[in-house]
């Protein structure tokens, strides 16, 4: 996927600073207006309060009762001299451009320019000759200015009026206000801009920092990636945070582990979802903390009835770590095929060896004839009979005639024999049915009997570390120098089973832990090499059968070392009777 032109954190920093400038525009602009309004109005007003002062003075009211009364443009000195004496000290005290006060026919009485005197106002002077006052922007004799003109009314009464005050301010004093305003206003959004960038660039770096640098539609499309790989997984995965928190899991994990699902409706992807703390195993989250920062590791755990191959594998990017991921895997069909599959070709040795030598013996019986002696043939051939065509290495196995039991036992005692350990069914066996479940019966017996032998083998070698393989090397073709029996009783359907042996023993105290997964019942094995998960998947495989398997208290008398028991219900079936009645049609 091609990335963007620009990072994400620059296109965020680019949008938060054209969102600043943008506000800050329409702010400023506001404030510029209101600023400008507010200066103008107190310009306005104090034009106005000045002109209303002066309009009261009652020198004011006087002289311009006076010289209404003479004829136009004819006031004497008398009359102007105190009002220009009046005009000129506020002029000078207030900081006004001019206050200029007129009779009733708006001629000038006083004027900052001596030569207007008498003469009528530049501008019209009706409103305030009318008895209103007004303020306005005009332009006169002394430029643009701000104007506020106010009715002189008579000192007779209180409602002739009798002429007017024309107050003005320079205009150029309300720009210079004005332009304070905006220095101070502009200062203010200069520096909320420079604030905005700042804050900007620091949200940049968080924001690249906290996502590693990936952007919105990057994010976007590993979300829809993620879902879609999670879905589609078999093996179950669990995502941790750096913290060792549960952030993520599929539908496989929480199907291995057991999680409970929320109901439909309540959650649109329950893939997306974290489980718990609490619903995930203590072992699973203890790998997370415990896995290497490079590299995996892997571990087999029991949860529930399943095995499950765990692999915990920390997870960083650019050199900062984001926590890991555990994925999780259900060995428990494939352990049991391949112990399934390690009794059949058990079996399938074993019966090559038997072919060899039932093949030897035809060849005998075959020269026997060709040669005449037919009575050492039929000699031969009624010792066959009797004893048996094929010699098995286990010690009474005539009174076993399931032929899955018969040939798991034959199988078992010619790989038991090579290494110097004897195979041995009890004399008290007996099962008359046939067994039905002959996967599963051979996976457990042939699991405790290889077992048995590998504890005699380490026993009599004196060593833990040696494996029934290198046993073999160390004396194949001496006497026997260990022991294994099996007790197989059949009660109807009920299969059960005893399996002792010569070795070292199992403490009581381990009853129980020796059917974890992880455990092996020959100390020093490796558990990574396929041991420590033979018992765990016995037991798993017995409670299917709604059975169980167990490690019996205390030694054999006899033989010393461990037993083993198996009990299963409904592995058998009672065809015995067929069985006969076939061999007597045979007959």
């Amino acid at each position: 996927m091609p990335r963007p032109t620009r990072s994400f954190s620059r296109r965020v920093l680019l949008s938060q600073l054209a969102v600043i400038v943008v506000t800050l525009a329409l702010v400023t602009g506001v404030f510029a207006w209101m600023g400008g309004s507010s200066v103008t109005e107190v310009t306005e007003t104090k034009a106005l309060a000045t002109a209303r002062t002066l309009a009261i003075d009652p020198e004011v009211r006087k002289g311009s009762t006076e010289a209404s009364e003479q004829p136009a443009g004819q006031a004497d000195d008398a009359i102007t001299s105190p009002l220009l004496k009046i005009t000129d000290d506020l002029r000078d005290s207030s900081g006004i451009v001019f206050a200029v006060i007129t009779d009733d026919r708006g001629i000038r009485l006083t004027h900052p320019d001596r030569d207007n005197i008498g003469k009528r106002v530049s501008t019209s002077p009706d409103e305030a000759l009318a008895g209103r006052e007004s303020v306005t922007h005009e332009r006169g004799t002394l430029g643009e200015t701000v104007r506020a003109k106010v009715p002189i009314y008579s000192t007779a009464d209180d409602t002739t009026v009798v002429g007017e005050v024309s107050v003005g301010i320079h205009a150029s004093v309300l720009d210079a206000d004005l332009r304070r305003e905006f220095l101070v206003l502009g200062s203010v959004a200069v520096l909320a801009l420079a604030i905005g960038v700042i804050a900007s660039l620091a949200l940049g770096r968080r924001l690249r920092r906290e996502t590693l640098g990936v952007g919105p539609e990057e994010l976007a499309e590993m979300a829809r990636d993620q879902g879609a790989v999670l879905r589609g997984l078999d093996d179950g995965v669990l995502a941790f945070s750096s913290d060792g928190v549960p952030t993520l899991s599929n539908s496989t994990a929480e199907q291995l582990l057991g999680i409970a699902h929320v109901e439909a409706g309540t959650d649109a992807d329950r893939d997306s979802d974290a489980p718990s703390r609490a619903e995930v195993p203590e072992v699973i989250r203890r790998m997370m903390v415990e896995a290497p920062d490079h590299g995996a590791l892997r571990r087999r755990v029991n949860v529930g009835d399943r095995i499950l191959l765990a692999t915990a594998v920390r997870v960083s990017r650019d050199g900062v770590s984001v926590g890991g991921v555990v994925t999780l895997r259900d060995e428990t069909q494939v352990l049991t095929m391949a112990r399934q599959l390690e009794s059949v070709t058990s079996m399938a040795r074993a019966l090559r060896t038997q072919r060899h030598e039932f093949a030897n013996r035809l060849h005998t019986v075959l020269g026997l004839v060709d040669t005449g002696a037919t009575d050492e043939a039929r000699t031969y051939l009624a010792t066959i009979l009797r004893t048996g065509p094929i010699t098995t290495p286990v010690e009474g196995i005539e009174v076993i005639t399931d032929p899955y039991l018969r040939a798991l036992l034959e199988a078992k005692g010619t790989t038991a024999a090579e290494v110097g350990v004897s195979l041995a069914v009890t004399p008290d066996s007996l099962v008359l049915g046939r067994v039905n479940e002959p996967e599963d019966v051979t996976l457990i017996l042939g699991n405790l009997i290889d077992n048995a032998v590998r504890a005699v083998v380490t026993t009599a070698s004196g060593s833990g570390a040696e494996s029934a393989e290198e046993a073999e090397a160390v004396d194949r073709a001496a006497e026997m120098f260990g022991r294994v029996e099996v007790t197989l009783l059949g009660s109807g359907p009920e299969l059960h089973a005893v399996v002792t042996d010569t070795g070292g023993g199992v403490d009581d105290a381990d009853a129980e832990s020796i059917f974890d997964e992880g455990t092996s019942s020959a100390e020093g094995l490796d558990p990574d090499h396929g041991h420590g998960i033979g018992l765990a998947l016995c037991r798993r495989t017995a409670r299917r059968h709604c059975g169980r398997v167990w490690l019996l208290a205390g030694h054999d008398p006899e033989l010393g070392g461990a037993g083993f028991a198996m009990h299963l219900p409904d592995v058998l079936s009672d065809d015995t009777n067929d069985e006969l009645h076939t061999d007597d049609e045979e007959r």
